[in-house]
């Protein structure tokens, strides 16, 4: 039963994450559109405007693998 408290905690911290971040980005483009700027701009160049589509994939595959972890029978 411990087991799947940590795992409902983990999945609900994940899920969280990944909101924030989808918000922060779609934030992001509307400030992008609204000044006429680019994505690289507003986040330092290329390379950070990449590591932030990796930080939402990998929230993304932390929530996916937690559901399935959470919703496997043992």
């Amino acid at each position: 039963m411990k087991k799947k408290a940590l795992l409902l905690v983990i999945f609900i911290c994940s899920l969280g994450i990944l909101l924030i971040s989808l918000r922060l980005f779609w934030n992001m483009g509307v400030f992008v559109d609204e000044h006429n700027t680019t994505p690289a701009a507003v986040c330092g160049g290329e390379f950070w405007l990449m590591m932030d589509w990796l930080r939402m994939l990998l929230s993304g595959v932390t929530v996916v693998v937690s559901g399935i972890m959470l919703l496997r029978k043992e």
